[in-house]
C-alpha cells in the first residue's frame, strides 16, 4: 500500500519514459508518471492522481537537469496536447521511440525480434502535413484551438512549429476566419488544414449539425490569401466546395491525386523511405499476387503495381477508393485493382479466388481485429508487411499471428512525428519453415 497522499511533494530521479512520453519515478518502489521530464532529471513533482499501482504527479522543480534536456521551440509546448517531447533532444527522442516498440513487442506481444533500426528524421520542425484543430463556439462565431493536456480545454494558437515556419501567418487569417462564421446553433466543429502540392493550404471544415453557411465570408478569405488554395465545408446535409480543394503528389514518377478526406502519413520525407523499403521487401517475394490491406488513395498499391506485381488494394473509405482508381488511371496501371469495404468482409471472399505472396496491412491506431487475424493465417501467405503508428496493438496483433505460423524478420522504426510521442513502425513476417508448405524452395 502506498503512503503517497494526494498534493504531497516528493523527490525522486526519472529512470525512464513510458509509452506516451511521462516520465517514471519511483518512489520506495511506487511508480509514479511525471510528464515534460527527461531520463536523468532530479526532480520534485506533486501528486496529483493515485491508482492502485501507480501514480500521477505535476512537475514542480528540477533540481538536476537530465544532458537530454533541450529549450522548447512552442509557445505552447506543456499546455497544448499536441507534442510530448520538445524538451528532449533528437538522441533521447529516439532512444524513446525504440524502447516504447521494443518494450511492447516483449512486454505486450511475449516476442523476440532482431535488433531493432531506427530510421531518424532530417526534417525534425515544420514537417507536418496536416493538423486539425477543435473549433469551439466563442461571442457568435468560433475560435479554434489543440485540446489541451488536461483533454478537455482548447488551447487557442497562433502558430505551431511542428507544422509551419514560426512567423507563418495561417493560423493567425485563420483565427480571424472562423471568429467571422456565423455559429447560431451554438455547435462544435473540427478544421483539418493541409498543405498542398503547390506550398498553400486547404481547409477541410466538418460540423454535426447543419446551419446557413455564407459563401461570401469563405470567397473573400480566399480572394484576400493566396496562401489559401480551397476550402471544403462538410455539415449533416450538404457539402460546399470553393477554390482547389485537392493535392497532388509525385512519388517515384508516380503521381497521386488526394483530398483532406482522405487519410496520408504526415511526414513526407519518413513516409517516403517506408514505401521504398516495402517495395524493397516485394522485390524478395515470388511474382504472385499481392494485397493491400487499408490501401487508403492507394500509394502503396500502386508502387507495387508500378514494379510488375498484381495487386488489389482494399479500403472502406469511399472516398479514397475513388482517388485510387483514379490515380490507377491517370498512371496507367492496369495491374492494381481496387475493391471498397470492410476488410473483415471482403477478406475472406478474396483468400478463396487468390493466392497472395506478400501481404501488406496499415491498419488505424486500433490495428486489426482478431476475425481479420484469423482470416490472414489462413490465407497461408508466404510474407506480411505490418505497418502500424500504435506498439500496443501491433505487438498485440504480432502474438497472434507468431503464436504459431510466422516470425519476425525484421522491424524498423521510423521518427515520422519528432517532438511527439508517436512512432511509426514496419514489422517484416515470414512463414516459419515448418509451415511454408504453398510456396516450396
Amino acid at each position: 500500500m502506498t503512503l503517497l497522499t494526494l498534493d504531497q511533494l516528493i523527490e525522486g530521479e526519472i529512470e525512464t519514459l513510458a509509452f506516451g512520453g511521462e516520465g517514471i519515478l519511483r518512489y520506495r518502489g511506487f511508480v509514479v508518471f511525471v510528464p515534460f521530464t527527461a531520463v536523468g532529471d532530479r526532480i520534485v513533482c506533486q501528486i496529483k492522481d493515485i491508482k492502485r499501482s501507480f501514480a500521477k504527479g505535476t512537475l514542480i522543480d528540477v533540481l538536476h537537469a537530465s544532458s537530454y534536456r533541450t529549450q522548447p521551440l512552442c509557445p505552447y509546448f506543456g499546455t497544448c496536447g499536441g507534442c510530448q517531447l520538445q524538451h528532449i533532444n533528437d538522441q533521447a527522442q529516439l532512444k524513446y521511440k525504440e524502447h516504447a516498440v521494443s518494450d511492447a513487442l516483449q512486454r505486450i506481444g511475449h516476442l523476440s525480434a532482431p535488433p531493432i533500426q531506427v530510421t531518424p528524421a532530417s526534417l525534425k520542425w515544420a514537417y507536418r502535413r496536416h493538423v486539425t484543430l477543435h473549433l469551439r463556439p466563442k461571442d457568435k462565431g468560433f475560435e479554434a484551438g489543440y485540446i489541451a493536456q488536461d483533454n478537455t480545454s482548447l488551447v487557442v494558437v497562433q502558430t505551431c512549429p511542428i507544422f509551419n515556419e514560426p512567423h507563418h501567418p495561417i493560423l493567425q487569417q485563420i483565427q480571424q476566419l472562423v471568429h467571422q462564421i456565423d455559429n447560431p446553433t451554438q455547435q462544435e466543429g473540427r478544421l483539418t488544414i493541409l498543405k498542398n502540392h503547390r506550398d498553400q493550404f486547404i481547409l477541410s471544415f466538418l460540423f454535426p449539425y447543419a446551419f446557413p453557411i455564407d459563401r461570401k465570408i469563405f470567397q473573400t478569405v480566399l480572394q484576400q490569401n493566396p496562401s489559401l488554395a480551397g476550402i471544403l465545408i462538410q455539415t449533416s446535409e450538404k457539402q460546399v466546395q470553393l477554390g482547389d480543394p485537392y493535392c497532388e503528389q509525385k512519388i517515384e514518377g508516380l503521381t497521386f491525386r488526394f483530398s483532406p478526406q482522405t487519410f496520408i502519413q504526415n511526414h513526407a520525407e519518413q513516409s517516403l523511405t517506408i514505401y521504398r523499403k516495402i517495395c524493397q521487401l516485394a522485390s524478395q517475394t515470388p511474382q504472385r499476387h499481392l494485397l493491400d490491406l487499408y490501401c487508403g488513395f492507394g500509394m502503396t498499391t500502386l508502387l507495387l503495381a508500378q514494379e510488375g506485381y498484381p495487386i488489389t488494394g482494399m479500403e472502406y473509405n469511399p472516398e479514397a477508393i475513388k482517388f485510387a482508381q483514379e490515380n490507377a488511371a491517370f498512371n496507367h496501371i492496369k495491374t492494381a485493382h481496387f475493391i471498397q469495404g470492410d476488410v473483415e468482409k471482403l477478406l475472406p471472399r478474396w483468400i478463396k479466388l487468390h493466392q497472395a505472396s506478400l501481404i501488406v496491412a496499415n491498419p488505424p491506431r486500433h490495428g486489426m481485429s482478431k476475425e481479420v487475424i484469423q482470416i490472414l493465417l489462413k490465407a497461408q501467405a508466404e510474407n506480411l508487411i505490418y505497418v502500424s503508428c500504435m506498439p500496443s496493438t501491433l505487438a498485440r496483433d504480432l502474438s497472434l499471428l507468431c503464436a504459431k505460423d510466422y516470425q519476425i524478420q525484421e522491424c524498423h522504426v521510423y521518427d515520422m512525428f519528432p517532438q511527439t510521442a508517436h512512432v511509426e513502425t514496419l514489422v517484416y513476417l515470414k512463414k516459419k519453415k515448418e509451415y511454408n508448405r504453398s510456396f516450396p524452395t
